[in-house]
């Protein structure tokens, strides 16, 4: 398998696992959004620190030390920033609502990457993204209850959104090093800021027992998956993958909580797929043709 066709996988894989968050948050509503991510994150956090020990053992020192401290800074903040704002925002909308918006992280991907990373970002992918956002209208519009709580949570969504672009464009940006040690610093240091400002709520042991569950399938482990497709694909086309976020969301909801998703959801997420698929097709042809 070629090294694009696997690093697709993996994104495809990390998006599947990342839109578990709509289930997992209905299910524990009672919680504050602070309490809830200051739990996820160190479910992940130390999940990953974990992980990297096993995974590199005696390398795990030399990691840390080639990491830079700039790449752990910005794809740290950017991911304490955005999980952060993301829970605050599920209390703020609906799934579908906060999923769609999140769908807009595709532009602020191709700005930042071209800027940031000088990266060429061909017109399909200008032309998928259009199609992927005319999409997720569909599934806004369609659903009623699918409107954030007025300006504040649009700009809330919408700065998620920044955020997950700025983390994806990150880890392309620092793809030569080992990024696990940033979003180890990243979920932890959700925990302690948590701990030394607002404090955590009281809260059942089975649901920090869940909480820290979702720390490991909804975060960690995508996360993993993520960073290794980050090698080989480029940055827009990551954040187009993850687009499919706003149609398998809310299709999690329905399944697990019976909140339905209204029929326009359907019709919108089918553009959100036929566009994360215009890119690789047209790829394949322009290889095809060359060959």
């Amino acid at each position: 398998m070629r090294a694009h066709s696997r690093g697709l996988l993996l994104v495809a894989g990390a998006t599947f696992f990342w839109s578990l968050s709509g289930a997992f948050t209905r299910a524990m509503p009672e919680v504050d959004p602070w309490t809830f991510n200051a739990w996820r994150g160190l479910g992940m956090g130390l999940v990953l620190l974990g992980w990297t020990l096993l995974h590199y053992g005696r390398g795990s020192a030399a990691l840390l030390r080639q990491t830079r401290p700039a790449a752990v800074l910005i794809s740290a903040g950017f991911f304490a920033v955005g999980s952060s704002l993301y829970i605050l925002a599920m209390g703020m909308a609906s799934v579908a609502a906060v999923s769609c918006l999140g769908a807009t992280s595709g532009l602020f991907a191709a700005l930042m990457a071209r800027l940031w990373l000088g990266e060429r970002t061909p017109a399909v992918f200008y032309l998928a993204t259009g199609v992927a956002l005319a999409g997720v209208v569909l599934i806004a519009q369609s659903e009623s209850s699918a409107s954030t709580s007025g300006l504040a949570g649009t700009l809330v969504a919408l700065a998620v959104a920044l955020c997950f672009a700025g983390q994806s464009v990150a880890l392309r940006r620092y793809r030569d090093m080992g990024m696990e040690p940033a979003m180890i610093v990243g979920g932890l240091s959700v925990f302690a800021v948590v701990v030394a400002t607002v404090g955590l709520a009281p809260v059942p042991r089975s649901t920090i027992a869940m909480l820290l569950l979702m720390g490991v399938l909804q975060l960690a482990l995508p996360i993993v998956l993520y960073m290794r497709g980050a090698a080989h694909v480029p940055a827009v086309q990551m954040v187009l993958i993850t687009m499919a976020d706003a149609f398998l969301n809310p299709l999690w909801v329905w399944v697990v909580h019976g909140e339905r998703p209204a029929s326009g959801v359907y019709l919108g997420g089918t553009l959100v797929l036929l566009a994360i698929a215009m890119p690789t097709l047209s790829g394949r042809r322009a290889r095809t043709s060359v060959g």
